[in-house]
């Protein structure tokens, strides 16, 4: 009886020890993978982050060529749609505001709501759409359109302040820009008789950062807009002057929005707002600051143009010193020996003489 409690305890007592033993192994042993494949799950993400921005900005750049920066085609917008929820399904959100500062090109726009998801356009089945004149029409101003969001960061504020949305057109200067297939008796004519060369007109905005958690939020009200024009007549500006500025009271109270940033990096931008029934998505390229670089350029080869005036200018010095100090010297010094030389050559046949 002794011997069967014994047993029945020792065996009780190594069941007890053997589960234990094993789950402190395989704790263990996760640690150690985890710990090993940090790397390489980072690594993953980063790519999987980098494949979707790549495939977000080949699909928005291929449908701004097709359709232009605002898409009303369904398919266009359910494609940029997808593509952007991606992205956002595989990035992490930033919260520094700061990321949001500097100049957004807008690449593509798109809105929707309940009752445009009902109505469902297929710009492929308007013919006059995408062949002719209309196309002609739509490409052009496709590349003379250009929108850009500038985002300000105030000193005094700490925060972003202002936010402006500048519409840039440029117009062309022939008919024939707009229609290809002319009679050639009108395709060179003139559209652009005052020679504007670029309007814009800028959306001021006040801006304010209500939060940057679970994303980014931020807060605008319009306060002015101002036209500015340049142009090559003698009437214009070439760098542009602003020929109109009309001041928007109660901004704050009738003109008021916001937007949310999803996605922000040092190259892209991911928006999106909501303006009563209607969802907006946007997504903007970090502008090329190519202006400043062209001025460093342009102040080196003025430096390298000084340098070599110094260095002309020193050459000169050389060469007057060398001929107000240096040759009359010279001259001198022949003068005089030629001098000496003739004395002793004449004196000494006197002398034999007498």
């Amino acid at each position: 009886m002794k011997l069967l409690v014994l047993s029945s305890l020792l065996f009780s007592a190594s069941a007890f020890v053997v589960p234990r033993a094993k789950t402190f192994s395989s704790s263990a042993l996760f640690a150690d993978v985890s710990e090993e494949n940090a790397g390489t799950v980072t690594a993953d993400v980063e790519k999987s982050v980098d494949d979707a921005k790549e495939e977000l900005l080949k699909v928005a750049m291929d449908l701004k060529d097709q359709y232009g920066v605002l898409l009303i085609d369904s398919k266009a917008k359910e494609s940029f749609a997808e593509a952007v929820k991606k992205l956002e399904s595989v990035a992490e959100v930033s919260s520094e505001s700061k990321d949001l500062v500097g100049d957004w090109t807008l690449v593509c726009s798109s809105s929707s709501s309940a009752a445009t998801e009902k109505l469902k356009i297929d710009t492929s089945k308007f013919p006059f759409f995408n062949e002719g004149p209309v196309k002609d029409i739509k490409n052009t101003l496709n590349d003379s359109i250009e929108v850009t969001q500038r985002i300000k960061f105030g000193e005094e504020s700490n925060s972003i302040d202002k936010i402006d949305h500048i519409v840039a057109y440029k117009p062309p200067s022939q008919l024939s820009s707009f229609v290809s297939n002319l009679p050639d008796a009108i395709k060179d004519l003139d559209i652009n008789p005052l020679k504007v060369s670029d309007t814009k007109v800028v959306l001021k905005h006040k801006a304010e950062v209500e939060g940057v958690v679970p994303v980014i939020k931020t807060k605008l009200s319009l306060e002015a807009v101002v036209v500015n024009v340049a142009g090559e007549s003698k009437n214009l500006e070439p760098s542009g002057a602003d020929v109109l500025g009309i001041n928007i009271p109660f901004g704050e109270y009738l003109n008021a929005g916001s937007f949310d940033t999803t996605y922000v990096d040092e190259s892209m931008r991911i928006s999106r707002s909501k303006t009563g029934p209607v969802d907006q998505l946007r997504l903007f390229v970090k502008a090329v600051e190519a202006t400043e670089d062209e001025e460093v350029v342009e102040d080196d080869d003025d430096d390298e143009l000084d340098d070599d005036e110094i260095v002309e200018d020193d050459d000169d010095d050389e060469l007057a010193e060398e001929e107000t100090e240096d040759s009359p010297i010279d001259a001198e010094i022949v003068e005089s020996d030629d001098d000496d030389d003739d004395d002793e050559v004449v004196e000494p046949p006197s002398d034999i003489e007498n």
